[in-house]
């Protein structure tokens, strides 16, 4: 009936009804009656017309009531006419509906449901409207166009339709009130990308019920899988909106089954290795929904650059198992190869695939180890031949396979240079080629006396750590090293500051027995693993013959790392610096503030003094092995929640290279973005380091290049890094069920799966439309219309009688 009035309404001349607003049409009498006086006539007058022509002669029954009918049909005119009926336009405001979409990271979750039948639904879902993936959002965007978008259509022809997104806040994406505005409001979902960092649901429901306080939604349809990570949940904004009237039916989406995932992180490997070394490959499982599940570690060696096929064909090297950690937390591992080839090799660390696993990608880490035969050259300098001399130099000897020595002892007589093929006459000139110092990679300045050496070798040992990439050990002894180079070329060099620095014997203080404290730099560092695993490694350490002098260094450089400290020794900051290492120009030096690593020989030899050493020596080597790169670029992590700042580091390993302008810039690609400049500037020392921090970054898979100036020769620098979702997002991934029930009973909605949702609009609430204007009456009582409508019946009904004879 309120159809038909309303068309009847527009063919009067009633204006149409503007977007979001709805005529409604109803009868007035502007002379009523009564309504039992008008119900009456009209019940007597259909009584008296049905009971004449029922006493009529002439025709068939149906014939007679079919004039009965149209004589009624006159009696109905007539009271229209008498009591001046018009029609009345009202306009009403379509009242809102709200449709929330949460867009949090979560939401771009694919789910493998633990009932495949279920699973199945949810990809049919997804795949009705051809949704690239069967993501929760491609199915939050599937369920709204499906069937010609049925669901918006039915909603729009009663409200105004708001969707809006809500992830850290609510924002409104679109707006419907025709229906030509639907396809515009699908097409700006479909470019959205479930991203956000945090869930906000209870805060985003509160915006939006205060946006709209003016004008009450008749319902809010919430599209979430439940989890709420900041802020109000929904269940404490719910009475807020019962409130006001505005049920919340949530809709979930997702699996509420507790989520099971394996991830590799962490991955470290030195990525210059030597053949013959034992190459190790240290990194760090995380689990959810495995606790106790023994998890196949593999080490595949894949040709370089090759994709995930070939490593699923490439060699596996090495292996090991590791129980998976309660959830949320990671236990470290560590695979050990000896490579027996020389080139560049794919180490991929790849965790067995689990039933159910939500993630693949997370389960693999790459990296690219070059494999070299080069022999380390070193050259070992003292003054005497005290025990760390002979030992180390015994050993060292004994590795001509991997080590290339040579020594020069400042009290030999000058014929034991004849008499041992290692010695040398004279320390070498500083110059490359053959018998030049720049053309070795360590230097071990053990107590050696510096006034042996010119002012100008004091400068070259400098210049062959900042300018050449070369390694300078300082090994401390009781007479000279390192308290006698102060003031010399080599001070800035030595990584402990000599101010304050002395000889505790020499004051007549007695030293007890201790044993070095390795730091946390310490205990990650490749120097000091003296077993095959880190655990065992530490027990080796701390079970060490003990030391019976040390050098009292107070304070370390300020861009040194502390490997090892004495366990009680008050220094400047903390205790008394023994072991420290720092980046000096292209190069890098060491300081070993103890003289006795020779006892740790006692009863087992060589396996943990010569270990010890090979590592420094290879340690130290690294800068000279790398020469052919004149920079580095790294970050401090290869893995960040998008609330961690990225520390980005550009290293040129000769001085010369870095710009004097003291700042270098670099180009950040983030997968499907475009790339961003950031500039580094100098860390201000002499290590030629540039540093920046990248704040805040969003999710997702980063490259870092290096930019000119200057130029390089060979391949440009470059750093990758993974920037995932905060925790939160992370972790509570599965549908809240309880939550989305327990918010829509409180506000007087309604709870449904996305899976059994189609009906929703039958669900819903009737629209409480809003009284805008009344229009001016239109008289019905004098329209031609009516007029011609009321002689047609009569003529008709008089011919008709004629025809019959009935008149």
């Amino acid at each position: 009936m309120e159809s038909l009035l309303r068309n009847l309404a527009l063919q009067m001349g009633a204006a149409p009804a503007s977007p979001g607003e709805e005529l409604t049409p109803y009868l007035r009498f502007e002379r009523p009656w009564s309504q039992g006086t008008l119900l009456l006539v009209l019940l007597a007058g259909t009584f008296l017309i049905v009971r004449l022509y029922l006493g009529e002669r002439g025709g068939s029954l149906l014939y007679r009531l079919s004039l009965a009918a149209m004589r009624v049909g006159v009696l109905l005119i007539t009271l229209f006419l008498i009591a001046e009926a018009v029609l009345v336009v009202e306009r009403v405001d379509l009242p809102y509906l709200v449709v929330m979409a949460d867009d949090s990271a979560s939401m771009a979750r694919e789910d493998q449901y633990a009932d495949e039948a279920i699973g199945e639904r949810a990809r049919q879902l997804a795949a009705q409207t051809e949704q690239p993936d069967a993501s929760r959002f491609s199915m939050v965007r599937s369920w709204l166009a499906r069937d010609d978008a049925r669901l918006l259509r039915r909603l729009q022809e009663q409200h105004r339709v708001r969707l809006y997104l809500v992830s850290g806040s609510a924002r409104q994406l679109a707006e419907v009130t025709e229906p030509e505005e639907i396809a515009p409001a699908l097409a700006a979902m479909e470019d959205v990308q479930p991203q956000g960092e945090q869930s906000r649901l209870g805060t985003g429901v509160r915006q939006v019920l205060t946006e709209l306080r003016g004008a009450p939604p008749t319902a809010i349809v919430l599209l979430t899988d439940g989890q709420n990570t900041r802020g109000e949940t929904l269940s404490d904004v719910a009475p807020l909106a019962a409130r006001k009237g505005v049920p919340i039916f949530t809709i979930g989406v997702g699996d509420d089954t507790p989520p099971r995932d394996l991830a590799l992180s962490d991955l470290v490997v030195d990525d210059v290795v030597f053949v013959g070394d034992t190459v190790r490959f240290e990194a760090k499982l995380g689990a959810r929904g495995f606790e106790g599940t023994p998890i196949t570690v593999r080490l595949i060696e894949a040709p370089p650059d090759s994709g995930d096929e070939a490593v699923d064909r490439g060699r596996e090297v090495a292996s090991v198992q590791v129980d998976a950690p309660a959830d949320g937390t990671a236990v470290p591992f560590e695979l050990a190869h000896r490579p027996e080839e020389v080139g560049r090799f794919d180490y991929v660390v790849v965790a067995e695939a689990q039933p159910r696993e939500d993630r693949a990608e997370n389960n693999r880490l790459r990296r690219t180890v070059a494999v070299r035969e080069d022999k380390i050259k070193v050259l070992l300098v003292d003054g005497q031949p005290r025990y760390e001399y002979r030992y180390l130099k015994t050993f060292l000897e004994r590795r001509p396979e991997s080590i290339e020595l040579d020594v020069v002892l400042q009290s030999a007589d000058p014929e034991y240079s004849a008499q041992d093929a290692a010695a040398l006459p004279n320390f070498p000139t500083a110059t490359k080629g053959e018998g030049g110092l720049f053309e070795y990679d360590v230097i071990i300045l053990g107590d050696a006396d510096p006034l042996y050496f010119s002012a100008s070798q004091l400068q070259a040992m400098a210049e062959f750590v900042t300018e050449q990439g070369g390694g300078l050990v300082f090994a401390a002894g009781e007479f000279f090293n390192p308290i006698s180079y102060q003031g010399t070329p080599l001070e800035p060099v030595i990584p402990v500051q000599l101010s304050g620095a002395r000889n505790p014997i020499l004051g007549g203080e007695p030293i007890e027995p201790f044993q070095m404290e390795l730091t946390a730099d310490g205990r990650a560092s490749p120097i000091f693993r003296l077993a095959d695993d880190e655990a065992t490694s530490l027990d080796v350490w701390e079970n060490l013959p003990p030391h019976y002098w040390f050098l009292e260094s107070p304070r370390a450089q300020p861009a040194a790392f502390v490997l090892a400290r004495h366990p009680s020794a008050p220094g400047a900051d903390g205790p008394v610096p023994l072991v420290t290492y720092q980046f000096v120009g292209a190069g890098k030096s060491l300081f070993l503030g103890v003289d006795d690593t020779w006892r740790w020989r006692i009863g087992v030899a060589d396996r943990y003094f010569g270990r010890f050493w090979i590592q420094t020596l290879r340690f130290m080597a690294r800068s000279r092995l790398n020469r052919d790169r004149p920079a580095e670029l790294a970050t401090d992590r290869s893995t960040y929640q998008s609330d961690q700042p990225v520390l980005i580091r550009a290293r040129f390993l000769s001085t010369g290279l870095a710009p004097r302008s003291g700042e270098v810039a670099v180009e950040i690609e983030r997968s499907g973005r475009e790339p961003e400049r950031l500039a580094l500037r100098s860390s201000g020392d002499s290590s030629g380091a540039f540093e920046a921090i990248l704040p805040n970054p969003a999710p997702g898979d980063y490259r870092v290049r290096l930019l000119p100036p200057p130029i390089l020769e060979g391949e440009v620098p470059t750093a990758e890094f993974r920037v995932e979702a905060p925790a939160d997002e992370r972790d509570k991934v599965q549908l809240n069920r309880a939550e989305l029930v327990r918010a829509a009973a409180l506000s007087g909605g309604e709870y449904r799966s996305i899976l059994e949702a189609e009906n929703l609009a039958d669900d819903l609430p009737p629209a409480r439309k809003i009284p805008l204007d009344t229009d001016p009456p239109i008289p019905l009582w004098n329209d031609w219309r009516l007029l011609s409508l009321f002689l047609g019946l009569l003529t008709t009904e008089w011919v008709l009688r004629k025809r019959k004879q009935m008149v």
